[in-house]
């Protein structure tokens, strides 16, 4: 695109967030973008829900303490090209009907990389706005078939490969301390889930050591000896120290999301991470079996897959620098992703 839009963005604006990686990719390629942040200052993936936010979760009614919907009518809106609604889930029907009332050629797209079939993802709000989008980005390629989102009356739906941000994910030279407070021989970075639990689990009765970082795996620490549970999050730098300090990094898809690939998909083989993943037809296609990326389709496979790829260093090195090479020729990044979404909605008619 030569001209580039005017865009006013709603999403979570904290550092460890993937809207924040958009945002600075939005800029990057010329976009004059004004933020409206739907979480409060001290908001964060971190953050601990009061009971309130928690009720209305279960509701699937979120609240709006950030005022985004006050935010939104207040913005520039007859003189910005786009209304990008990134994850937005508290943003009102009503504020959307406002929005088009005062800006009749203003075009307005929602992103998310939630399984939105889901009803636990998606909030009320949320199916009460799917009229006012002109576009609907999704990383769930199934969300596009007919029985799907269409079902909803989305009209137009966009279907985008998950990527990584160069600045961040890419391959570092990790120094001792750093690999010692952050590598492992075996790693997963995730937050739990029973599935992945059980093929842990496996892995561990198997004589083989994980170390594992993210939320929700804290009642399981200490019950496997051959399971290093950290009991945290680790984000951003640290979270590439990590991968870049592991020899080799599993990567175990959600299943109530019904993924087949993930933000880890590619961030790990961004970072020159070896990869061991899930296997199904739609990440093979993106990075070939054996070449950028080893899969794994039950326990049995992922057991000898990593007893296998633990004694063939040199070939895993080379698998994980075709994977860097296989990111960088599909363009596996937010600003790729960034064109190809303001390409497909600024030519919608």
């Amino acid at each position: 695109m030569t001209t580039k839009p005017k865009i006013i963005l709603a999403g979570q604006s904290f550092a460890e967030s993937r809207t924040t990686q958009r945002i600075n990719a939005l800029k990057n390629i010329g976009c004059d973008v004004s933020v409206i942040p739907t979480t409060l200052d001290d908001g964060g993936y971190e953050a601990r829900p009061s009971m309130l936010t928690r009720v209305r979760h279960r509701l699937r009614l979120p609240g709006d303490p950030a005022r985004v919907n006050a935010s939104i009518l207040k913005a520039n809106l007859s003189d910005s090209d786009i209304l990008w609604l990134d994850n937005a889930d508290m943003v009102r029907p009503s504020t959307l009907a406002r929005a088009r009332e005062l800006s009749a050629n203003l075009r307005i797209l929602y992103f998310t990389e939630d399984d939105m079939m889901n009803a636990r993802l998606r909030t009320r709000w949320t199916e009460d706005v799917f009229s006012y989008l002109d576009l609907w980005v999704t990383t769930k390629s199934y969300n596009q078939a007919p029985d799907e989102l269409p079902a909803f009356g989305v009209k137009n739906i966009l279907f985008v490969n998950n990527v990584a941000a160069p600045e961040i994910h890419r391959p570092i030279q990790v120094h001792e301390l750093d690999a010692h407070a952050f590598g492992a021989p075996i790693t997963f970075i995730g937050s739990f889930e029973a599935p992945r639990a059980r093929s842990l689990i496996r892995l561990a009765d198997s004589n083989i050591a994980v170390r594992i970082w993210g939320n929700g795996w804290k009642h399981m620490q200490g019950k496997y000896p051959n399971l290093h549970i950290e009991g945290r999050a680790i984000y951003n730098l640290d979270y590439v120290k990590s991968i870049s300090s592991s020899a080799i990094n599993l990567c175990f898809l959600r299943h109530q999301n019904r993924d087949l690939q993930t933000c880890r998909s590619v961030e790990i083989p961004s970072c020159g991470g070896f990869m061991v993943h899930e296997r199904n037809s739609e990440i093979t296609s993106l990075f070939r079996e054996d070449k950028e990326a080893v899969y794994f389709s039950s326990d049995d496979e992922l057991v000898d897959c990593c007893h296998k790829w633990a004694e063939a260093s040199e070939k895993r090195i080379e698998i994980a620098k075709s994977g860097v090479r296989r990111v960088q020729e599909l363009n596996l990044n937010h600003e790729a992703q960034a064109e190809q979404i303001l390409i497909r909605i600024m030519n919608l008619p």
